[in-house]
């Protein structure tokens, strides 16, 4: 079984937004979060013929909002956006059939204790970003760990799936990527992922011996992140790559988007070497004695 709304082939959108991520987006924005298929969306970008222009608001406002209304020097424009189709429409119809066996599976499960095997592919904090009053902050939340496949109760799951522990569950089992583990919890689907929360009874089938997050070294990740403009598909796979969730309260209405940053704070992902050191270290690890 794999997770029918991360995928990003079903769906495109023009919209300024998803220009970062070559305009793919995934069925769970598209279906759940926008509701936009196929309709489309429609939305007022907001102007301000002085800011634009550079110069300051007679108000002393530094972004347009609803107290704009009215000013002679605002404008708006209305702007609509409408998902392609990337597939045709007996594949859709195959796609929407297969997302009705998903969320029935998920309703059977809901809110039990399931019993879970996997291999850890890598543990990341798990941050947020909060910009308010021209700065921003970093909050650890905990830790996602991270497989790209699992056995879920007697169900093959062959897709990306994550475990939220808190920083003291980390600090207790100390999970480090290659370990193979098995484990209880229930089962969640956040923002269109499928996560393990409230995980226990964990036991280790085997120790991989590599390096886990310690708490004190992420809440100083925190101050060494770089974030990208766009997602590179070498840096989201790179265990040193994280997407994190961004809420801007600079705004006069409040943003959540997500960010990819880099632990390393590696500026140019054409200059990155450490893909190559983690090959290397897998190399020498699978080398017989």
């Amino acid at each position: 079984m794999i997770n029918p709304y991360k995928r990003t082939d079903v769906f495109k959108c023009k919209s300024f937004g998803h220009a970062k991520f070559e305009n793919r987006v995934s069925a769970y924005h598209v279906l759940k979060v926008k509701k936009c298929y196929p309709q489309g969306c429609i939305y007022f970008k907001w102007y301000c013929e002085l800011l634009n222009k550079g110069k300051t608001c007679k108000r002393g406002y530094k972004h347009v909002g609803k107290k704009c209304f009215g000013c002679k020097y605002y404008y708006d424009e209305k702007i609509h956006n409408q998902p392609v189709l990337n597939i045709s429409e007996a594949e859709y119809n195959e796609f929407l059939d297969g997302m009705d066996e998903f969320k029935d599976w998920l309703d059977s499960i809901n809110q039990k204790y399931i019993d879970n095997e996997g291999k850890i592919l890598s543990v990341k904090p798990a941050l947020t970003k909060t910009i308010q009053n021209n700065s921003s902050r970093f909050n650890l939340n905990g830790y996602f760990i991270h497989f790209n496949e699992a056995f879920i109760d007697r169900v093959h799951w062959e897709d990306h799936c994550y475990a939220f522990i808190y920083p003291d569950f980390q600090k207790r089992y100390q999970f480090a990527p290659g370990d193979h583990i098995d484990f209880r919890a229930k089962i969640e689907l956040d923002q269109g992922r499928l996560v393990f929360k409230k995980m226990n009874s964990v036991n280790f089938l085997q120790r991989s011996g590599k390096h886990s997050w310690e708490n004190s070294e992420a809440r100083v990740a925190k101050f060494t992140t770089f974030a990208f403009n766009n997602q590179p598909t070498k840096c989201l796979q790179c265990r040193h790559g994280m997407l994190i969730d961004v809420i801007d309260k600079s705004l006069p209405q409040w943003e959540r988007s997500r960010e990819l940053i880099c632990l390393k704070s590696v500026a140019n992902p054409k200059d990155c070497i450490y893909h190559i050191e983690e090959k290397l270290v897998d190399l020498i690890d699978s080398c017989p004695d």
